[in-house]
């Protein structure tokens, strides 16, 4: 009998179902959904388009990097005059 059978008023949680089950880093042994043995087989078995390259790869960040500099795009003087703005810029009102 699970916790969620005893107490119906405690939301079915991964604590309340089992889930938790099993010691770290044992594998869990329940057989995959189909939509999870699709996934996997796409893992394996990759098709033969480039990837992209990672953007931390680019000589830009390398030099920043180097430089113990902000990284390109991430404030500095676009984000003084409003070029680089990420939208998060907090705004205080007298409401």
């Amino acid at each position: 009998m699970s916790a969620a059978d005893e107490y119906p008023e405690i939301p079915d949680t991964a604590m309340a179902t089992g889930n938790d089950e099993g010691e770290p880093g044992e594998r869990d042994r329940t057989p995959l959904t189909p939509e999870e043995r699709a996934l996997l087989q796409e893992l394996e078995s990759p098709d033969d388009t480039p990837a992209a390259p990672a953007v931390e790869d680019s000589p830009e960040v390398a030099a920043a990097v180097d430089d113990d500099a902000p990284l390109p795009g991430a404030g500095g003087a676009a984000a003084q005059d409003g070029a680089g703005d990420d939208g998060l810029t907090p705004e205080f009102t007298d409401r």
